[in-house]
C-alpha cells in the first residue's frame, strides 16, 4: 500500500474526545503517525480497523522506558511535539498483534489515572484564576463606562467584544472543571477497584 498522508487539524481538551477522534480514525483505515503542536494531527493510509490507539501517562523519567515496553508488546509510541511539555504517550498497535490493556497492573493504572487528574487540574486552577481577573476586568470597565456616559462609541463595541470574550473563557473554565471531576472520579474508581481486588 501505497504511503498516503492526511492532516486533522483538532483542538481536544478532553482526552477521551481525542482517543475516540484518533481510534474513530484508525476504524476509518488511517493510522496516526505524528502529532504537531498538540492540534494537528497526521494520520497514514491503512486498512480499515487494522490499528487502535491507547493513552498512557507515566513519570517523565519513565517515557523511553515505557516506550521500550510498549514496544515489546507491539505497540508503537506515537512522536508529537508536546514530548517535551508532557508526560502521556500515545500508544498505536495492530489489533489482532496487541492487547487493549496495555498495562494490567493497578497500580500502573492509578499511577496513569492519577497524572491525568493532576494535569487536569493544574489547567482548570489557572482557567479559575484568570476567569476571576477577567471578571473582575470586567467590573472595572463597566464601572468606567457608567462614569464616562458619553464615551466615543468604538468603546461600545470593544466592550460588547470583551464580555463575549469572558463568557467564552468562563465556559472554557467550567468545561475544564467538568473534565477535572471526571478525571478524578476515574481514578477513585481504579483506587477503589484495587481495593476491592487485594
Amino acid at each position: 500500500m501505497d504511503n498516503v498522508n492526511i492532516k486533522k487539524f483538532k483542538l481536544f481538551f478532553s482526552l477521551d474526545k481525542e482517543l475516540e477522534f484518533i481510534n474513530k480514525m484508525n476504524k476509518e483505515g488511517w493510522k496516526l503517525v505524528y502529532i504537531k503542536g498538540g492540534c494537528l494531527y497526521i494520520f497514514e493510509k491503512t486498512e480499515p480497523d487494522e490499528y487502535f490507539t491507547i493513552l498512557h501517562a507515566t513519570a517523565k523519567e519513565k517515557v523511553l522506558e515505557i516506550s521500550s515496553f510498549a514496544a515489546q508488546c507491539g505497540y508503537q509510541a506515537i512522536p508529537h511535539t508536546m514530548d517535551g511539555f508532557g508526560d502521556i504517550l500515545y500508544l498505536t498497535g495492530k489489533k489482532a498483534e496487541v492487547s487493549p490493556e496495555f498495562v494490567c497492573e493497578a497500580p500502573e493504572k492509578i499511577d496513569s489515572a492519577k497524572r491525568i487528574y493532576h494535569r487536569f487540574r493544574t489547567l482548570s486552577i489557572v482557567f479559575t484564576i484568570l476567569s476571576i481577573l477577567l471578571i473582575l476586568d470586567s467590573v472595572l470597565i463597566l464601572g468606567k463606562k457608567m462614569t464616562v456616559p458619553e464615551a466615543p462609541a468604538i468603546l461600545d463595541v470593544f466592550c460588547v467584544l470583551f464580555f463575549i470574550f469572558v463568557a467564552i473563557y468562563i465556559g472554557m473554565c467550567a468545561y475544564t472543571i467538568m473534565l477535572t471531576a471526571k478525571a478524578r472520579q476515574n481514578m477513585k474508581q481504579l483506587q477503589k477497584e484495587s481495593k476491592i481486588y487485594e
